[in-house]
Order: structure tokens, then sequence, then C-alpha cells
């Protein structure tokens, strides 16, 4: 059984389709679960809604950033730690969201459990704490991010029982897999420092889990200059920050 994670793609079309291109190319990869944050942060919303909300390959779950622009559309309360670097740019994704996709997103689970080749695989965005999973995204419930250490993240992750958890978040890689549970983060698809996107693959086979993290080149000339064609709210902060 192989399947390939995605994570972070931030608006990223042109990352993004790489990436599935990639994946096709590949013939042999049977599912793709997406971890979150597919919208924020880039400015190709739709497009990116329109590719992985078309694919019957793919199950999806949701991120902070999706949460909170899905707040600003359901006018429910914002979340106060993302209220002074990203209210403004999530009201222009709010703006550009085709309203096709309300229903989908709000619908969007945080947590997937799943049973390979009898292993258990968790899937999630980053830790939330378990009475904390019903809690809106308002309340925090996201846990705060950790260095990535394996004790780091061996204790983040300390409630969760499976054998392989995958996450994203961070947009950093981790792979830790010396002990019972591998913990495995591809990096973010849309938001790299340079010209390329990432991704995971996962192959459970033989009672043995392997990971492997794939670089896939890309134009990413389009996306740096919309941000400056679209005139996206926070353009200063992402750069510095994200890409």
């Amino acid at each position: 059984m192989k399947f390939a994670i995605i994570t972070d793609v931030h608006g990223n079309f042109d990352a993004l389709e790489a990436v599935l291109d990639d994946i096709d190319r590949r013939g042999d990869i049977t599912k793709i679960y997406n971890l979150g944050d597919n919208i924020g942060v880039g400015h190709e919303t739709n497009k990116v809604l329109d590719a992985i909300f078309e694919r019957d390959d793919m199950e999806i779950i949701a991120g902070n950033h999706d949460e909170a622009v899905m707040s600003l559309v359901n006018d429910t309360p914002y979340p106060s730690d993302l209220k002074d670097k990203f209210y403004e740019h999530h009201q222009w994704i709010e703006n550009h969201l085709d309203e096709d996709y309300y229903d989908a997103l709000n619908n969007l689970p945080r947590v997937l459990e799943k049973k390979i080749n009898h292993k258990d695989v968790l899937f999630i965005h980053y830790e939330i704490e378990n009475d904390k999973l019903q809690t809106p995204i308002d309340g925090q419930p996201f846990s705060p991010i950790v260095e990535p250490t394996e004790d780091n993240i061996t204790q983040l992750f300390e409630d969760k029982d499976a054998d392989l958890i995958t996450f994203g978040h961070n947009h950093t890689v981790h792979l830790f897999d010396d002990k019972s549970t591998i913990y495995f983060n591809p990096g973010s698809v849309g938001l790299n420092n340079g010209a390329y996107a990432v991704y995971g693959i996962v192959t459970i086979d033989d009672n043995e889990i392997a990971c492997d993290r794939i670089k896939v080149p890309y134009d990413n000339e389009e996306f740096l200059k919309g941000f400056d064609e679209k005139q996206v709210p926070g353009k200063a902060l992402i750069f510095d920050k994200f890409i």
C-alpha cells in the first residue's frame, strides 16, 4: 500500500499542480491524504480548491488557516492569535472565495484515523489535545509549534495512539522513525524558500512503514508576481516569514 501526503498548499496552485502531476506520473500511489491549510497566505484560492475537490482519490482535513477564513465566512469569532498577522489577508481570501466551496470547507474533519495494512495511521494538521478536538478555531485548539526534535514531537503527540502520525503546519520536514510510533511531516507544498514543492510518500508493506520526502521543481515566477498584481494584503509579512 503506497499513498501520498500533501500539506500546507497555502493557495499556491502552481506548486500543487507540480506535485499532483508527479504523483499521477508514478502510477502506483493509490490515495492522497491532504493535511490542510489549502487556502490562505497564497492567492490562488479557487484554483487550488478546484484541483483538490475534483479528485476522487484524495481525503482532506482542515488546517488552521482554512478554519480562520471560514470563521469570517460564517461570521463566527476569528482567532485572536492570527488577528495581528492575517486578519486583513484572510478577509481578502474570503472576498475571493467561491461560495460553492463553503459547505465543503465547513465540513472538513480535523482528524482522520485509518487502519492501513494492519497499521494504525493518524492524519492531523498539527496536535490538538483530545479534549480540544471540538473547540472552535477562536479557542486556539491547535497546540503551539515546538522545535522539531524527536523528544519534543513525542511529547507533543503523547495523547495520540498510532503506528504512524502524519502532520504539517510548521512547513518543516520531520521524520522520526526509531521508536514504536513514526512521526512524519513532509513539509509544505506551497511555501518554500525556492522554486520547488515537497510532499511525502508512505509505503506500508510486509509490516514495515517507509516514509520518503519528494522534492519537485516548478516555475514559481507567476505565483510570486501575483502578490503585487492582485494587491494581496500582508505581502511583506508573507515574504519575510514564509517564502
